[in-house]
């Protein structure tokens, strides 16, 4: 039964548990991706806020999105997204967007989002408002945020095709919502040819990408529909690859050619509700597709992490040109639940486990989201993403990471690791935590101390202590392993300490008359306190010692 971390009382000198995972703070900046957010989808009205609310937290330097916006492009269904993402204004953090095939305006007789001659329509005039280049208002105040100056006789309305920097990064935005680049070419806003001489979308790309090359910097490409389908079996409603063309345009095999002739470094999609990854000539390609809209499901019916069938959204963290990146998971309030042994022995290897439930109640319900690596065995396993977390040893003397052979160098190597696994190291007690995204949950652990005594003597080793030298000032000998816990304190407040360590059978603690920032402590009367901590009331003894010169 998990507990919620506010009411699980920490041990002593606790480890700290994320308030977030993956870290928010650090070098660089922090950019989000998501797509499908399809808020007029059976779960998308519970969803796509909460992905919102939880990429807040975050603080990002800027957001992405691959579209779809809802299932129409509508005055009403359009101007209701950017309500809902209106969230990010207040919040001052900018937001980009791509068009979607069900962002056009729908012709009579087509089902919403099918006809490859759907107009911008809508559009246009809904996101002329939103800041140059995606619409005309003027460009964002941010100094790490650059975009080309806007050219003499650039078209109202909304861009359907663009570029901006931010920091080390060229994002280039392209729409292929037409099902591909050849046809959307005819009903772009700017259109072809633009104001620098691009003929088409291909030529738009490679000039965008050699000159952010040029001067060494990262290239990212966002667009709605990705080259390649990797679901384990296509499925309902969309039984054939679900790309540009319904996988028959040859855009796809072109448009991967260009993007590794151009060194792209990461191609940002969603057209498909779920999350997956996979590379196209060294080229790695995000399909982020589970920011609202009702994920399909696998022809087993399955959801969760071995199917790539998730709500979440992508955080990016750019440094340079050093790329981290994460799948984060969005649940509801409370709703990560964790499993495993609530006591173990000294020397035991115990494992961990959590689900969470994600805001579905409508569509196919992602209730038991399993946090750890999918099934790779399985058939596109090597597309899969992990879910971001982190699982936490509140006091890892008691039990300590268990790390696996890739585990997250970001961790805090001493309390933390993404397998969930820990050895029992000392008798005590300690929390073993998750978090993913924003949410955390705990189960607290025992280590049992065997019978018998745990302490055979506790003793004063030095009465008097010149500075200088390293002196024995106490020794504890012990009958079974513990937490040997030695400070020196003057008038209540901590020297210095001495010793925090699992000892199994002696320990002796030693001081050379300097304070925690390595002065020369004054002379005078100190106190050695020592305490055995285990499973049970600990044992403590103090004793004097004189400081002299």
């Amino acid at each position: 039964m998990a507990c919620a971390v506010a009411v699980c009382a920490p041990p002593a000198n606790a480890a700290p548990v994320p308030k977030l995972w993956p870290p928010a703070g650090g070098p660089g900046h922090v950019h989000v991706h998501y797509g499908e957010e399809h808020l007029d989808d059976l779960d998308g009205p519970a969803i796509f806020p909460k992905v919102i609310a939880d990429t807040i937290e975050f603080s990002p330097d800027l957001v992405v999105a691959s579209a779809d916006k809802s299932s129409n492009g509508t005055v009403e269904n359009l101007t209701t997204w950017k309500n809902h993402m209106a969230a990010y204004d207040r919040a001052g953090i900018p937001y980009f967007a791509a068009v979607g095939n069900h962002d056009r305006e729908a012709l009579p007789g087509f089902p919403d989002g099918v006809s490859p001659f759907s107009p911008l329509g809508p559009y246009l005039t809904v996101f002329a408002d939103r800041p140059y280049p995606f619409g005309d208002a003027p460009p964002i105040s941010d100094p790490a945020f650059a975009p080309k100056e806007r050219p003499a006789g650039d078209p109202d309305g909304a861009s359907s095709h663009y570029s901006f920097d931010y920091g080390s990064v060229r994002w280039i935005v392209l729409d292929n919502s037409c099902f591909s680049f050849t046809t959307c070419d005819g009903s772009q806003n700017p259109e072809f040819p633009d104001a620098s001489g691009n003929q088409d979308t291909w030529d738009f790309l490679a000039t965008e990408a050699a000159e952010a090359k040029a001067d060494g910097m990262v290239v990212f490409v966002n667009m709605h529909m990705p080259t390649q389908d990797p679901r384990p079996g296509h499925t309902q409603p969309t039984p054939n690859p679900h790309n540009m063309g319904e996988g028959t345009a040859p855009d796809n095999a072109m448009f991967e050619d260009a993007a590794a002739a151009a060194g792209v470094d990461g191609v940002f999609a969603g057209h498909v509700k779920g999350q997956w990854i996979y590379k196209a000539q060294g080229v790695p390609y995000y399909t982020d597709g589970g920011a609202g809209g009702e994920v399909y499901v696998n022809p087993g019916g399955e959801v969760g992490v071995d199917t790539g069938y998730w709500h979440g959204w992508r955080m990016l963290r750019v440094n340079g040109t050093e790329i981290v990146t994460d799948n984060v998971p969005v649940f509801v309030p409370g709703g990560v639940e964790t499993a495993g042994p609530r006591r173990g022995s000294v020397g035991d290897a115990l494992e961990f486990t959590a689900i969470g439930k994600q805001p579905t109640e409508k569509g196919p319900l992602v209730d038991e989201l399993e946090l750890r690596e999918p099934d790779r065995t399985r058939e596109n396993g090597e597309n899969l993403p992990e879910p971001a977390r982190i699982w936490t040893s509140t006091n890892p003397l008691v039990l300590a990471p268990i790390a696996s052979e890739d585990d997250d160098p970001r961790r805090e190597r001493a309390s933390q690791t993404q397998s969930g696994r820990f050895r029992a190291k000392c008798p005590g007690k300690s929390r073993v935590a998750i978090t993913a995204g924003i949410e955390t949950a705990a189960e607290r652990v025992t280590v049992a101390s065997a019978k018998g005594p745990i302490v055979r003597s506790i003793e004063r080793r030095r009465r008097k202590l010149a500075p200088g030298k390293r002196r024995a000032v106490a020794k504890v000998v012990l009958e079974q392993p513990a937490v040997v816990d030695v400070r020196v304190v003057r008038k209540g407040r901590l020297v210095k300490s001495l010793m925090r360590k699992c000892k199994k059978r002696r320990a002796i603690a030693r001081w050379d008359g300097r304070d925690a920032r390595g002065r020369r402590a004054k002379r005078g009367r100190y106190r050695v306190k020592v305490k055995v901590r285990s499973d049970r009331r600990p044992v403590a003894e103090r004793f004097g010692v004189r400081l002299v010169r």
